[in-house]
């Protein structure tokens, strides 16, 4: 069977597609002319000349495959691109590296992140000792892909996955594998005497809302208990610390936000004492991670469907992984040079993108119609979920961040020693399997500070 295909891009893009085809083109494929944003001209027969991305139109065009010989410049204009490609029954690949790979959802989700300093970040983390704790899951060992590139000093994976942890280090031969559970003070202390990190990343959490709301005191004994237990170690050895955070932690509704949010106050409370930062970086829900709806998704559509969605007014902040490595990297670099104690770095991600409409675009990546060729059905809200989040809390001044796509999130400042007291407290009822006590003091600790207005009110 043969493919007709048609490339776009602009004049540029597309004569290095056609003079390199023989490289990515797939078997039965017929490339049968090319359509130009703006100006110049290609070698191929040009099916079309457009202006801007924006001005495709796809009635005109008679293709199976539509190659984008380099990617749009925003996700708004992928949606905009693939929305009409569907309609025409066309499937989209992209031309990336080299080969040829079919669009991605993570080509469609939010806006361009801020511009990335890469000399800063290659720079704060060259020739450093850098540990990452859970180093094998998906954002962890991008982290370590990216750091691994900086060239650091020594770079140590902890992680309680026998598995992800072979994974990630059978990829990188020089980085130090740790089998550890950060829930043990004992073997964090040691291994952290052992590796001697000057950088920290944070990443190991029990981070799915229904799994930690169903067990609450799990939730604390990981993303507490075991947040205090590496902090302690990291303080033990002189190392600033990044915790990698999320927007569920915002104004909290499930226990997972919670615990989350008062790692983010202990954190401040770190930084405030000093002299080594404790730097917390909130990001949104961070596509194709281990428990995110992409996967879900991708596979209800395996299976033919239905997609399932919780409800249809539900929206979502998204990143894909490479951004959200990239984003803590800046954030982390960034906020070193920052003389200003206690904040939450959160990345500015734009608008929320819309779940429903996120199912229907893995419904038109594989070249189908939502609605007529696959379903979606609403489930309804899990425990602990809302309909919509935030990125900065009611409780918070927001104020402009240490560098570009970072708002630095302040809050009224915790003393120390009662955090430590909340956290003692909370680790002890986990332990007990005290769920219900366990849910009500961690919200009792989270829960927004008053303003002055509800005190005068109160007062009256």
């Amino acid at each position: 069977m043969t493919l007709a295909a048609i490339i776009i891009g602009s004049a540029c893009s597309v004569d290095d597609a056609w003079r390199t085809r023989d490289a990515w083109r797939a078997r039965g494929m017929r490339l049968d002319g090319a359509v130009v944003v703006g100006p110049g001209q290609v070698e191929l027969p040009l099916a079309a000349r457009i202006s801007a991305w924006d001005a495709f139109e796809s009635s005109s065009l008679t293709c199976e495959v539509l190659i984008l010989a380099e990617p749009p410049r925003s996700a708004a204009l992928s949606r905009d691109l693939l929305h009409k490609a569907a309609a025409a029954r066309m499937q989209i690949s992209m031309l990336e590296g080299g080969r040829l790979r079919p669009m991605a959802l993570h080509d469609l989700i939010g806006g361009a992140l801020a511009d990335i300093d890469i000399a800063r970040i290659a720079k704060t983390f060259a020739d450093k000792r850098i540990l990452i704790t859970g180093g094998g899951g998906s954002i962890g060992s991008e982290l370590a892909r990216r750091i691994a590139a900086c060239g650091p000093s020594h770079l140590t994976l902890l992680d309680s996955s026998e598995y992800n942890l072979f994974k990630i280090c059978n990829e990188l031969r020089d980085a130090r594998p740790v089998l550890a559970d950060i829930r043990d003070a004992a073997a964090m202390r040691r291994w952290f005497a052992r590796e001697r990190p000057e950088i920290v990343f944070h990443a190991a959490a029990l981070k799915q809302v229904p799994l930690v709301e169903a067990f609450p005191s799990e939730g604390v004994l990981t993303n507490i208990g075991g947040l205090r237990n590496v902090a302690e170690a990291a303080h033990f050895v002189d190392a600033d610390l990044i915790l990698l955070s999320t927007d569920k932690a915002v104004d909290p509704s499930g226990a997972m936000g919670a615990s989350k949010r008062l790692g983010e106050l202990y954190c401040q409370a770190l930084d405030r004492r000093g002299p080594k930062r404790a730097i917390p970086v909130r990001l949104g829900n961070v596509l194709g991670s281990a428990g995110s709806v992409a996967p879900i998704f991708e596979r209800q559509l395996a299976e033919g469907g239905p997609l399932t969605v919780t409800d249809p007014q539900v929206t979502r902040y998204f990143i894909s992984i490479p951004q959200a490595a990239d984003a803590l990297l800046h954030a982390a670099a960034a906020s070193f040079a920052d003389a200003r104690r206690g904040a939450v770095l959160t990345i500015d991600m734009g608008e929320a993108l819309s779940i429903v409409e996120l199912a229907r675009e893995v419904i038109r990546l594989s070249g189908r119609e939502p609605g007529e060729d696959i379903s979606i059905v609403f489930t309804g809200l899990r425990p602990g979920e809302r309909l919509h989040e935030s990125l900065i809390a009611s409780d918070e001044r927001e104020e402009v961040g240490p560098a570009d796509g970072l708002i630095a999130a302040i809050s009224p400042p915790r003393g120390l020693a009662e955090l430590h007291e909340v956290m003692e407290r909370l680790v002890l009822l986990a332990r007990e399997g005290a769920d219900a006590e366990v849910a009500a003091a961690l919200f009792a600790a989270t829960a927004p500070a008053p303003s002055a207005g509800e005190v005068a009110l109160k007062l009256a």
